[in-house]
């Protein structure tokens, strides 16, 4: 019964962005959804990205995926059509006021600026035409590099932690099971005494050790930091420099 009265009284939670706490739109408010399936607004994720040092992903507020953004821009992410399908019906039937939006959409990523700056100028310089687009050039070819490079290295991540969780259970079931058949050997009482007991206990010590050490690999591998810093600061360096 309660959960009847909240769904009536919040028929429309799901339409709006866990952020702002404002419903969807088709505008500045688009709801964007990533790659684990959550979905917030546009205007929110804009201002998230803009605080990433690696522009070609944003982060999940809500558990941290990290999602590719196709150049660099926010409104290139998919929308969710779930929302989109039934826009502006869950707005007119809601009379509360929404937040007011800022006079001016949130700005480019600095990255991508820096770029169409390079390019501004390559054009408009003609001492320069030679030197700056190929300046241009390995900018944009390091960013690219980068965003691949970071790709192969999430996939090659999911990949080692689906192996190792795979490893962890064939171990811990391995274990009871030779735990429980040693103790059967141990306990019997046949003369003479049969060596299995003493293997298999043995054995499943070692699948003890073994499911330990993968679980805190797993844990080192999930949770660790990125090491990218040195890399996005040598190519903000570049950037400048030119």
């Amino acid at each position: 019964m309660a959960e009847v009265e909240l769904s009536s009284a919040f028929p429309y939670e799901e339409y709006e962005c866990k952020i702002c706490y404002n419903y969807f739109d088709l505008d500045r408010r688009a709801p964007k959804i990533l790659e684990c399936l959550h979905t917030f607004c546009e205007e929110c994720l804009n201002t998230l990205h803009l605080r990433e040092e690696r522009p070609w992903r944003i982060s999940c507020p809500v558990c941290r995926h990290r999602t590719p953004v196709p150049d660099y821009r926010i409104q290139n992410l998919p929308n969710n059509t779930k929302v989109t399908e039934d826009f502006p019906l869950y707005i007119d039937s809601d009379p509360l006021p929404q937040d007011a939006l800022p006079p001016f959409p949130p700005p480019l990523h600095p990255a991508l600026v820096a770029l169409r700056r390079e390019e501004a100028s390559g054009t408009s310089s003609v001492s320069h035409s030679q030197a700056t687009p190929s300046t241009t050039v390995s900018t944009a070819t390091t960013l690219s590099q980068d965003s691949v490079r970071y790709d192969s290295c999430q996939s090659c991540k999911r990949v080692a932690l689906t192996t190792g969780c795979v490893c962890v259970i064939f171990s811990f079931l391995s274990m009871l099971v030779l735990l429980f058949m040693g103790l059967i050997f141990v306990h019997s009482h046949s003369i003479p005494p049969s060596p299995a007991g003493p293997i298999c206990l043995s054995v499943a010590s070692i699948l003890a050790m073994f499911s330990v050490v993968v679980t805190w690999l797993i844990c080192w591998l999930k949770y660790r930091p990125d090491h990218d810093t040195g890399r996005t600061s040598a190519t903000s360096n570049s950037r400048r420099n030119a």
